[in-house]
């Protein structure tokens, strides 16, 4: 409560600083699609002599601010490269309305007429900002009928692997956002998130002291659609491909006056398959050898449905306040058949083992965000205040049977078979809340600083039971029953400081940050507590030689905490052949990230050459070691320090007027050394590359063809394989351009798999193969309505409706 004292206290303080002074105001779009046109140039015009009084530049979603705008009559000119330059006249400031707000000023891309082939200019696929790479999704045809996975498969520096986790540059500990702010939607997995809902990603690899530490590999930030039209407008899509997996959504958005109401509704079936084998061999040292080959199939359905309904309302000109809530409910269903072999060093077989897993869970969250922004007279200038809560409650049960059987395929007498149930509930709570304020001190220089605390607590409750078969009864069984409590609160203070002279540029900063954590293993009664101070200084540098070329550096130190999976100290047998153990005593892994990135801008092509070099401390990794010769356990600690340095190649081009294409390329080596800790050092150098190309062709069709490669990478024990796959995807316009229908083949040469080599000198090898289900066709088709023409007309009504002024590009 004295957080929220403080914070509404100097939310009103602020609120009542703010002097009247002129300003034009706006949103900029692109005509047609609706989506915002981020960093373009506004100018405000003298009309007697047309000098320019001030100019802005419009911000990542579309919105600009000219100020100061003194008492009179005004020209407004836009422009951007691949849009046609646009400028409003009549444009008044008075004294009784110093504050003028254009509402969407929408701009028409460019357009050539190449024989019988019109082609229309559009929004780059890759954008540049001063600290990151904005991928826009709305010009990636690939994505349709999937989820944030499938688009980040698409991203530069970006990779995804089987289970869905994402990596940047070769490590998976990074920061997910949900327009620019944590959510429950990242936590849920980001193949819980609709591809149709995102507008755009922005890849932070080296952030500031304002973005939240946690994560070695940066920041992921996915900006969500918005609709900033007045009146009533809205998306409706549906998608269905093989293997019944389809999904619906629904947006609606109704913006009228001060208020904008939007309400959102997504619909997701998806059946994954996929079939592996594993082979391990035991070699313990004076011990015969024992070899075990396992075949398995598995299949996972999951439905889900995801409700979001919230309200902006402005209450003043430079006064917002956003409500929203977001409910999703879902289930999931998975089964499991696996066959092993086990056999003597000779080859010959001792026994067979059948196993059977079956599993259900019923998933349900509730997230409530409440988002507070106030804007002064100077462009930038401003204060934004967020509170977030969530909850979780995610009920399931899974049941194992297991038979083995002699070499003869009689029943074992020594392993039973056996029946095993588990009763799971996992519930979750996390609250958020962060007051960020930045204060613009003129063009180029600014200061900001802001504060952040978060609560996140965790319970898990795992109730096991074997099957009697004398009394044909489930009774509980202590040695598999576990409940596990984690708790978590940090307090964070950021500040930053930014100025520039002539070519240079710089901004130094710095995060204090106070962890308290809390584990509770109830079951065994041990309980653990850390605390620790640390801080996070940031420093960027950039150098301008002109307006096409510049080079950035950058430093961060960043930190990942240990997640409740890993500090879990409850030894799960489930699986006797591949048990797992936690270890509540690990520490956080620290990193020293440093970047030198140079970009070149051509008319028709942009390339970035990026250096990176990280080295991280308290490395946690899991490490697997036999318990005898048929199983195997994992736990984990900090093994020690490790490095990963490399070269990036980001570039896009427009090599006709019809074909655009986008590349990055990044090649690293990661070494991890664990010698200290008894344990081994392991490198390697990889490179992941990805391609696409964009066709534009007659009667309003576009066709995009992706290509993903990823080579082997280390880790502490062994090495995964390489990745490769490639997809091609059609879109055509209908119903006058409300309308588009689009067709995506999912991997066309059915190349994607996943292997991994496990070694232990001496005493352990595994090599498993694992191929999804990955070559898939989907077929959409996604219809937008609304009414475009109310704005316009409301405004003439009011006799305030500046007058159009045509000019070339």
């Amino acid at each position: 409560m004295k957080h929220l004292f403080l914070l509404f206290f100097f939310i009103s303080v602020l609120t009542t600083s703010g002097q009247a002074q002129g300003k034009i105001s706006g949103t900029l779009q692109e005509a047609g699609t609706n989506q915002p046109v981020g960093f373009a140039t506004a100018v405000l015009l003298s009309v007697q002599d047309s000098a320019i009084v001030t100019s802005a530049l419009v911000g990542a979603e579309g919105t600009f601010v000219l100020a100061p705008a003194p008492v009179g009559r005004y020209h407004v000119k836009f422009s951007y490269i691949g849009y046609q330059t646009r400028v409003l006249a009549n444009v008044v400031v008075t004294a009784a309305k110093p504050q003028v707000n254009l509402g969407i000023i929408q701009l028409k891309t460019a357009s050539t007429t190449l024989k019988a082939v019109e082609v229309m200019g559009q929004r780059e696929a890759v954008e540049y900002g001063l600290d990151r790479r904005v991928y826009n999704v709305g010009q990636d045809l690939s994505t349709v009928g999937g989820t944030a996975v499938d688009v980040m498969q698409n991203v530069p520096s970006v990779t995804v692997d089987q289970e869905g986790t994402v990596s940047m540059r070769g490590t998976s500990n990074i920061t997910i956002l949900i327009d620019g702010k944590p959510s429950a939607l990242s936590g849920l997995g980001l193949d819980q998130i609709p591809a149709s809902a995102i507008e755009r990603v922005e890849v932070i690899t080296n952030p500031s002291s304002k973005y939240d530490p946690s994560g070695t590999g940066g920041v992921l930030n996915i900006i969500l659609k918005k609709e900033q039209q007045q009146g009533l407008n809205g998306i409706a899509s549906v998608t269905a491909g093989l293997n019944n997996r389809y999904n619906t959504s629904l947006n609606l958005n109704y913006r009228i006056g001060k208020f904008n109401l939007f309400a959102n509704h997504d619909f997701r079936r998806d059946l994954r398959q996929g079939e592996g084998t594993v082979t391990r061999r035991y070699t313990p040292a004076g011990e015969s050898v024992r070899l075990e080959e396992l075949e398995s199939s598995n299949e996972n359905i999951n439905s889900n449905h995801n409700f979001r309904f919230g309200a902006d309302y402005q209450l003043t000109d430079n006064q917002s306040l956003t409500g929203s809530i977001l409910y999703r409910m879902g289930t999931r269903e998975s089964e499991g058949n696996s066959f092993s072999r086990f056999l003597r060093e000779s080859s010959a077989l001792d026994s067979t083992s059948t196993r059977q897993n079956t599993g259900n869970e019923d998933r349900s969250l509730w997230e409530y965000a409440l988002s507070y922004r106030k804007t002064f007279t100077k462009p930038g200038h401003e204060l934004t205040a967020d509170a977030v809560f969530n909850m979780e409650r995610e009920p399931g049960q899974d049941e194992v049977q297991e038979q083995f059987r002699n070499a003869d395929g009689s029943p074992s007498l020594y392993q039973p078979f056996t029946w095993q149930r588990n009763l799971n509930l996992e519930r979750e709570r996390e609250f958020s809340l962060q007051a960020d304020y930045v204060h613009p001190f003129h063009e180029k220089g600014k200061w900001e600083a802001g504060y952040r605390s978060t609560f996140e607590r965790s319970d898990e409750d795992t109730k096991a039971s074997d099957f009697n078969f004398t009394t044909s009864q489930f009774e509980n069984n202590s040695g598999r029953t576990n409940r596990f409590v984690y708790e978590e609160w940090v307090h964070a203070v950021y500040g930053n400081y930014g100025d520039a002279l002539k070519k240079f540029s710089y901004q130094v900063g710095a995060r204090v940050e106070q962890t308290n954590i809390v584990t509770d293993q109830i079951t065994q009664a041990q309980r653990n507590k850390q605390d620790y101070l640390n801080l996070f200084p940031s420093l960027f540098l950039t150098y301008d030689f002109s307006e096409e070329q510049k080079v950035q550096t950058s430093y961060s130190r960043r930190i990942d905490r240990p997640g409740t999976w890993s500090l879990n100290p409850f030894r799960d047998v489930s699986d006797p052949r591949n048990i797992r153990q936690g270890n509540p005593n690990l520490t956080p892994e620290f990193i020293d990230s440093y970047e030198i990135n140079y970009l070149r801008f051509w008319k028709q092509t942009t390339l970035t050459v990026g250096v990176f070099y990280r080295r991280m401390t308290d490395i946690v990794q899991s490490f697997r070691t036999p318990l005898d010769e048929n199983s195997t356990i994992s736990t984990f600690a900090n093994v020690g320090k490790g490095e990963s340095y490399g070269l990036e190649l980001t570039g896009t081009a427009n090599l006709a007027n019809w074909w655009k294409i986008n590349a990055n390329a990044s090649g690293f080596n990661y070494r991890i050394d664990a010698s200290e800790e008894g344990g081994q050092a392991n490198s390697r150098l990889s490179w992941t590359s990805r391609l696409n190309s964009n066709f534009t062709l007659p009667f309003k069709t576009e066709v995009q063809l992706s290509a993903n490669y990823r080579s082997p990478t280390v880790t502490i024990q062994g090495e995964r394989s390489a990745f490769f796959s490639t997809s091609l995807s059609a879109r055509k316009e209908v119903l006058n351009g409300k309308g588009n229908i689009i067709l995506r083949v999912q991997d066309i040469f059915n190349t994607m798999r996943f292997n991994s080599n496990t070694f232990v000198e001496n005493e352990f090898e595994e090599r498993s193969r694992f191929k999804p289900q990955s070559q898939l066709v989907y077929v959409g088709f996604s219809y937008r309505f609304g009414n475009n023409g109310l704005q316009k007309k409301e405004r003439e009504e009011r006799g305030d409706e500046p007058q159009e002024i045509q000019e070339g590009n």
